[in-house]
């Protein structure tokens, strides 16, 4: 016959007492610590977003002005394609963007979206400054933008329903080069 007596002896009332706060200690560990991974998660997901933050966006003559702030850390450049300056060669695209009449030289070195065939048109660039000694419609420059992504500022559908309000297709937009003491070559 077999021995079906429990093999240890059970505990007295008072400790099963303790074995019940003993567990519910375990459970509160197990909350905090699973709280903490999720606050330590959250904090990392911030952190993560906010570097995404820091690539901040700058009109060219900012952008210009801030270079030595800037190095080589990477931000979004804002401006005007002059149309006269762009070429394509071996996959990557280079133009010049005006604002304010600052330009900065631009190495794409990324498919440029459709829309940016459109003359002046407004774009936003994500990248760095690089060394290189260019000349722009403004003179020479120690420094160009080296992009990997490019977004324009208006859609097809915007320029199908806008037609009357764009600029005329090799002629800046009214004003933009009043004040300018360089002239830009037309297309």
């Amino acid at each position: 016959m077999s021995d079906l007596s429990p093999r240890l002896p059970l505990p007295a009332d008072a400790d099963r007492v303790e074995a019940r706060r003993e567990l519910g200690r375990r459970r509160k560990v197990i909350v905090v610590t699973f709280g903490l991974l999720l606050l330590v998660a959250a904090v990392a997901l911030f952190a993560i977003g906010l570097r995404d933050a820091t690539e901040f966006f700058r009109n060219a003559d900012e952008a210009i002005a801030a270079r030595d702030e800037l190095g080589e850390r990477r931000f979004r450049l804002q401006g005007r394609v002059v149309p006269s300056s762009v070429t394509i060669d071996g996959g990557v695209t280079t133009f010049e963007v005006l604002h304010n009449c600052a330009s900065v030289s631009v190495r794409h070195t990324a498919n440029p979206p459709v829309l940016f065939q459109s003359p002046w048109i407004p774009v936003v660039l994500l990248g760095h400054w690089e060394e290189g000694d260019v000349v722009t419609v403004a003179g020479r420059d120690t420094h160009y933008f080296l992009s990997d992504d490019m977004v324009v500022k208006h859609t097809n559908e915007y320029a199908a329903a806008n037609e009357d309000r764009l600029p005329a297709p090799t002629e800046a937009p009214e004003g933009f080069l009043d004040d300018c003491p360089f002239e830009v070559p037309r297309l």
